[in-house]
């Protein structure tokens, strides 16, 4: 089978490895090879650091390996961030960048993170803290599947997305218990660097080369609401394209956001 389409590089969402996207990716890969890396600052070398530089390190590290050609890059909220980073670097290659529900924080939203960020208050305060208290261990992957599978997130996955989750998104021990395949320390450490001018400043570069930067938002997104649905949906115009989703928008319509995704990709 000819591959019509430019390769795609897929970053994941903080806590969700690659592997937890399986039927969304899918209907993405009939006429392309699709790349990812399937843990994202799960190991000591690419923990976040300050404003995501050794994350953005590791995408980067992966783009130059890749054929030379165009390349298309798509990410979920954080990955959504590191994909438009990562583009911006590419000056000699054509890209294409789709965010998924990846909201830009603009405004007095900016300067509250800035400032929460100098503080050191991003540790203290936020999702970084919730997430460094997020339970980790179970004694067997049914106990985790029985904890895991009440949670209300979960219960809006689309069939077979909590199944992935359970053989993507946790690691069994030798002893037969099972642990998050990305530690809760790395989740929290990406949430106190969030690199949210980094990736303000990656768009605009890209918007001002004429780079195609598209964007899908789950309408029902609390992160979305958070970072400022309006503003958002101004700043991101007819590149917008919303989905009647959370934030998980892979998870929950892993067919309806692949086919969003190919139409603002668009042809070859």
């Amino acid at each position: 089978m000819t591959l019509s389409l430019p390769p795609l590089l897929f970053l994941h969402a903080n806590g969700y490895p690659a592997g937890v996207y399986r039927r969304f990716l899918e209907p993405l890969a009939g006429s392309r090879t699709l790349h990812a890396i399937e843990a994202l600052g799960a190991d000591a070398q690419h923990g976040p650091g300050r404003g995501w530089r050794r994350l953005h390190a590791q995408v980067c590290a992966l783009v130059e390996r890749l054929p030379e050609g165009p390349l298309d890059l798509v990410g979920h909220s954080m990955g959504g961030w590191l994909a438009a980073m990562a583009a911006a670097r590419q000056r000699g290659r054509p890209v294409r960048v789709v965010l998924i529900d990846s909201p830009m924080v603009l405004g007095w939203r900016a300067a509250l993170v800035s400032a929460a960020k100098a503080a050191g208050l991003t540790w203290r305060v936020g999702p970084a803290p919730v997430a460094a208290r997020r339970r980790q261990h179970w004694a067997s992957r049914d106990e985790a599947r029985a904890h895991l599978g009440e949670k209300d997130f979960v219960r809006r996955w689309a069939p077979g997305v909590f199944e992935d989750f359970l053989r993507a998104g946790l690691h069994t021990l030798p002893d037969g218990s099972v642990t998050l395949a990305i530690p809760r320390e790395t989740e929290r450490d990406v949430y106190a660097t969030i690199a949210h001018r980094e990736a303000l400043r990656a768009v605009r570069r890209l918007r001002a080369r004429g780079v195609p930067v598209g964007f899908i938002a789950g309408r029902d997104s609390e992160e979305l609401r958070l970072a400022g649905r309006e503003q958002n949906r101004r700043f991101w115009g007819r590149d917008w394209v919303e989905l009647p989703t959370g934030h998980l928008v892979p998870m929950e319509a892993p067919e309806a956001c692949a086919q969003a995704v190919a139409a603002l990709l668009g042809p070859a």
